[in-house]
């Protein structure tokens, strides 16, 4: 067998590796992530298959969109290290990340997540139009009138 070959066979076998992400309750930067992940890392210490899976990690590309970019931390020369957080962000984090300086992002903005029973009553307005029906399927609410 060739040494390329060799090569090839390690590498894609790297590739099945998991990402120990942090706790919800924390900010992270690629350096963090690159401490707690050192498995991830080629033999050359390349970090790029963690940095894939990070990147694909927030733009949702063929996985969940579990991680959201907060903000930036400026190093002073270079450009500026992103900052990111486990999703949904939670209002700590965020308060911890300005802080620390941390200049967030204006897309950052907390979703309220809201749990919803299995039977949910509806009340109309006595004014309100007569309801044909209401269907809801997975989350969306349907009224014909």
């Amino acid at each position: 067998m060739s040494n390329n070959n060799v090569r090839k066979t390690q590498r894609k076998n790297k590739t099945k590796q998991t990402i120990i992400w942090p706790s919800l309750d924390d900010y992270f930067t690629i350096d963090n992530l690159i401490l707690t992940n050192q498995h991830m890392l080629t033999e050359t210490g390349s970090d790029i298959t963690l940095r894939v899976k990070l990147m694909k990690s927030v733009k949702g590309d063929g996985v969940p969109k579990t991680v959201a970019t907060i903000g930036t931390i400026n190093t002073g020369k270079g450009r500026p290290q992103l900052v990111f957080a486990m999703m949904p962000v939670k209002a700590e984090v965020l308060e911890k990340a300005k802080q620390n300086k941390i200049m967030l992002v204006e897309e950052t903005t907390l979703v309220p997540v809201v749990n919803v029973a299995k039977q949910t009553s509806f009340r109309f307005p006595k004014e309100s139009p007569k309801v044909d029906s209401i269907k809801v399927e997975n989350t969306n609410l349907s009224v014909a009138v």
